[in-house]
């Protein structure tokens, strides 16, 4: 069977069926050599269809690295036979780099600024990480062969000047998201039932989103309204933003079921 046969069942955006092809390249030259291979950074959708290849292809020992423990970006990296995952974790800054700029807090340049400048440069997306925007600083995690290059060419980010150097990944800066944390009761823990009370809609609108694509259980597209959300289940609905279900309490007197939700701002 071709390799695009193989990963027509997983999605059928062209874009991403490309990505997952170059990761079942990676994943055979390393099973058929024993040698180490890795991807290019994967966002959080193509790395979790990614896992989901890994797992009907015998499930080969891989890791994934974002330069920190929580990134949203990661490289995967396929083992050979003789390492541990946890020896690549250790050795990170072999295969990653943090570029970090830094400016004045008057004119703080944004998310889009900085992504913008990259580009501009002639680097591609995929060979950035994470983009981590602070009050006077902002810390990009790139593939290693690029640190030098950006080093050198990148000293402006929307109409800012900026200072660039590299730094270790153990100082890498993560600022902390704002959240809210949501206390409330819902009929079911059914995924309509779930996005309503995230999101503070009604369940009907809840529904027509789910159906129309707009909503994403783990980073992957669920279509089902009565999909079971479980503890720990990332939800993104597009406009509105993301939420974890953090906690499922007791039921009430009237046969709900309590529940705690961290709303991302």
């Amino acid at each position: 069977m071709y390799k695009n046969e193989v990963v027509d069942k997983y999605t059928s955006d062209p874009e991403v069926k490309l990505i997952l092809v170059q990761v079942l390249d990676k994943l055979n030259k390393a099973q058929h050599k024993n040698i180490l291979t890795t991807t290019n950074f994967l966002n959080e959708q193509q790395r979790a269809l990614a896992e989901i290849l890994i797992r009907d292809n015998g499930n080969p020992s891989h890791t994934f690295l974002g330069g920190y423990e929580e990134a949203k970006r990661t490289i995967l990296v396929f083992l050979p036979d003789y390492t541990e995952p946890e020896d690549i974790t250790e050795q990170a800054d072999e295969f990653l780099s943090c570029i970090r700029a830094e400016y004045s807090q008057t004119h703080a340049p944004t998310h889009r600024d900085f992504l913008g400048a990259i580009m501009g440069t002639g680097i591609k997306r995929e060979t950035i990480g994470d983009i981590l925007v602070d009050n006077s600083s902002c810390d990009i995690v790139t593939v290693k062969d690029i640190a030098p290059y950006l080093e050198t060419n990148f000293n402006q980010a929307g109409r800012t000047k900026i200072n660039v150097s590299v730094i270790p990944l153990n100082e890498i800066n993560i600022p902390v998201e704002k959240t809210k944390t949501i206390n409330d009761t819902v009929a079911s823990l059914r995924l309509d039932s779930v996005v309503a009370s995230c999101f503070s809609i009604s369940r009907s609108k809840a529904a027509d989103a789910i159906r129309a694509g707009k909503v994403t259980l783990n980073h992957l597209e669920c279509n089902s309204i009565d999909k079971s959300v479980n503890v720990g289940s990332r939800i993104s609905l597009r406009g509105m933003g993301k939420a974890v279900l953090k906690q499922v309490g007791n039921t009430t007197r009237k046969g709900r079921t309590r529940i705690v939700v961290e709303r991302y701002l």
